[in-house]
């Protein structure tokens, strides 16, 4: 028996070494496969964080209309359906666009100079604002406004003029609604976003004047609260246009009417019989609205007392927070949203477009020429009186309100990912 088992021994570790051996191999393929699909996950998450950072510029550039340097978009109160842009982070990126257009058969006018499918046409490119050597590299963001079935632009915003209801997508009031494509790509991992992002108005009720206080004190007869709704280019309302109410109150409106006397009466004026002083639909948290917009400032100001200052115009609106007590004394001429986190008093020249917040009381007494917003006036008011008085005219202006809708940032209101 012996004998007949020599040479086993060396066939058992043979047979060992291939058990092994087949082991050690399965152990390496399993690893190396592990690892490549390690590798392709993580080259799969750059290179979706690469697209999301191109929407994140995109965003961003398109955020502010008075940033000359970064913004992407079209001027002010401009909504041309067939716009559209490029965003590259190399010149000629964005015929990596699968869907980017024909441009000699699409039967838009890509690089809006009036022609339509003229040859060498193409949608515009603008570089990436990025610098230096650690660039994320996506290679090309598109950046258009969302249109309906028969090319208008569709804007987000208080469609029916009534604060109670929420801002929706619409025709005609609000910003335009825009989407943005974006690719990113590391290794052979591809990844493509498409978001649709609005810009939200202040909630503002359709009024010339909203007080929180009831405690009034109007001076002389040369004042004016007129509910009727005011072009600022021509001084006069626009016909046809709609009158809404010259003063809406939180409180008692009728205690407001009988600080009125004689002829005053009538320089409060709007939709209704005169003077026209309502009750608010809605008891605006003044706060919060100031706690929105302050962050986004693009002036600040302590407070105190201003003069010969201008914030912005009709044509460059700003958002502008007064952290204190303010008096304008001489002159001071602005537009956009003006916020005072404290009172304001006016003895001087004030001309604003646009909104006016105040978390404190209101004198406004006027000099020279006196005080003139177009627009809307919100007054939270504290122990004080409120004070209109002088050459102060309040005007209620549709179109100086409709423009406030080119301020704040941009928000992501779909996703979509591929």
């Amino acid at each position: 028996m012996m004998k007949n088992e020599r040479g086993s021994a060396m066939i058992i570790s043979l047979m060992a070494l291939l058990l092994l051996s087949t082991i050690g191999l399965a152990l390496v393929t399993q690893a190396k496969t592990e690892s490549q699909i390690t590798g392709n996950a993580i080259r799969h998450s750059q290179a979706l964080f690469s697209a999301e950072a191109g929407i994140s510029e995109a965003v961003a550039r398109m955020g502010d209309v008075n940033d000359a340097t970064n913004y992407i978009g079209q001027p002010l109160n401009t909504a041309d359906p067939e716009w559209s842009v490029y965003m590259v982070t190399a010149n000629g990126n964005s015929l990596d666009d699968p869907s980017y257009p024909p441009v000699a058969s699409d039967g838009l006018d890509n690089d809006l100079n009036g022609f339509i499918d003229e040859p060498n046409e193409s949608v515009p490119e603008v570089l990436t604002k990025q610098t230096g050597g650690d660039q994320i590299a996506y290679p090309w963001v598109k950046v258009e406004y969302v249109t309906n079935s028969t090319n208008q632009v569709v804007r987000y915003g208080d469609h029916d003029g009534d604060v109670t209801t929420s801002q929706t997508m619409n025709l005609t009031t609000g910003a335009p609604v825009i989407r943005i494509r974006s690719e990113g790509n590391r290794g052979n991992a591809l990844r493509r976003l498409e978001v649709e992002a609005v810009k939200a108005t202040p909630d503002i009720p359709p009024t010339a004047m909203y007080t929180e206080s009831d405690n009034f004190k109007f001076n002389g007869t040369q004042f004016k609260i007129s509910g009727q709704d005011y072009d600022p280019n021509t001084g006069n309302p626009v016909p046809g246009n709609p009158e809404v109410t010259g003063m809406l109150t939180t409180e008692d409106p009728q205690e407001i009417e009988d600080a009125l006397s004689g002829n005053q009466t009538n320089n409060v004026e709007g939709s209704g019989a005169e003077p026209s002083i309502g009750p608010s639909p809605i008891d605006l948290d003044l706060q919060m609205l100031y706690d929105t917009y302050s962050p986004q400032a693009t002036i600040t100001s302590p407070g105190g007392t201003i003069s010969n200052t201008t914030w912005g115009d009709y044509n460059n609106y700003e958002i502008v927070n007064v952290t204190g007590d303010m008096h304008v004394s001489g002159l001071l001429i602005g537009g956009g949203i003006l916020l005072v986190d404290g009172d304001f008093d006016c003895t001087g020249q004030f001309t604003w477009y646009g909104l006016v917040v105040v978390l404190g009381d209101i004198k406004f007494s006027g000099g020279g020429s006196g005080v003139h917003i177009w627009g809307s006036v919100l007054a939270q008011g504290s122990v004080q009186r409120q004070d209109v008085g002088g050459n102060a005219d309040i005007f209620y202006s549709s179109e100086a309100l409709n423009r406030l809708a080119n301020l704040g940032r941009y928000q992501i209101i779909s996703w979509n990912e591929s």
